[in-house]
């Protein structure tokens, strides 16, 4: 068993980013629900030792995804292949650190939706998802004129 500190690494920083009235959408999402609970702390805090340890853990991963409602799916699978990415990871090779790095940011809305949809749906919590940057709409403020107040 060869250790892989880095792939490691960044599996569970991609998991940190990283969740009733479920209905039927497409997958199973009572299903989906209740594994996600019952995994909850293995797909959050993976114990990531051994470069061996990962393999399961993406299989748990790919496994609840075979569950997952239309309504999460895309940004389930997103989260599967951004954590695939990050196990290709050769330490030291600068080239495949900085693509599982861009692989796991990019996810970062996709693990954004899937907490709120948890929250949401499922009275599951997963979080806090950390982002680099903020996944919520962001309003413009309104126009002014030069005196400082606000436009017609």
């Amino acid at each position: 068993m060869r250790r892989s500190p880095v792939a490691g690494l960044a599996l569970v920083a991609g998991l940190a980013l990283t969740s009733s009235a479920c209905g039927d959408d497409g997958g199973d999402a009572e299903r989906f629900c209740g594994e996600v609970a019952a995994n909850r702390d293995a797909l959050t805090n993976p114990q990531l030792v051994y470069s061996d340890d990962i393999e399961p853990l993406l299989d748990l991963y790919r496994d609840i995804g075979d569950l997952a409602p239309l309504a999460v799916e895309a940004d389930w699978n997103q989260l599967v292949s951004a954590y695939e990415t990050a196990s290709t990871v050769l330490p030291g090779d600068e080239e495949s650190e900085q693509e599982a790095l861009a692989a796991i940011y990019s996810s970062e809305e996709s693990a954004a939706a899937i907490d709120a949809w948890l929250r949401a749906n499922c009275a599951v919590e997963i979080g806090p998802v950390f982002t680099i940057v903020p996944h919520t709409p962001v309003t413009a403020p309104a126009p002014t004129v030069p005196d400082g107040t606000a436009a017609p």
